[in-house]
């Protein structure tokens, strides 16, 4: 059996109340980044997470079992508020595979892919805007591949 056999994605959104500086930047961002990417290597897990002023938006792709457990402790911690599922989905290929946790922000550099998005970096998007996190997400992605 294939270790992808039970791939899922799952995408969530949440409020933060984490201060950023003039570039849309706080520290707690490359913390979480550090260390979820060593506890989703030992998952199986990958995936994007989007760092707004007053959201996160994630993209988490593994095991069935792995991506439910993970989700689960996010929803205890307490950086995030109004988390909401977007999608839960069976999937044959991963978006991030280079990544067990890569993060985009939103910074100068950035803005225009949330603008495009039609993305506020301030209002923590709602169900209408559930089509383009993915989006979101991957052009954030491919701007990080760029510039890394």
């Amino acid at each position: 059996m294939s270790e992808d056999a039970d791939l899922i994605r799952l995408t969530y959104v949440s409020a933060h109340e984490l201060p950023t500086d003039a570039s849309g930047f706080n520290m707690a961002f490359a913390d979480i980044e550090q260390v979820a990417s060593k506890a989703n290597a030992g998952a199986g897990i990958t995936g994007f997470l989007v760092c707004a002023r007053r959201w996160f938006a994630q993209v988490i792709e593994g095991p069935s079992a792995a991506i439910d457990a993970l989700y689960a402790k996010l929803g205890a911690d307490p950086r995030h508020h109004s988390l909401r599922l977007v999608e839960r989905a069976v999937i044959t290929r991963r978006h991030f595979p280079d990544w067990h946790l890569a993060l985009g922000y939103a910074a100068p550099s950035t803005s225009m892919v949330f603008a495009v998005l039609d993305f506020s970096i301030d209002e923590i998007p709602g169900p209408d805007a559930d089509d383009r996190l993915l989006d979101l997400a991957t052009d954030l992605a491919a701007i990080k591949r760029v510039v890394t």
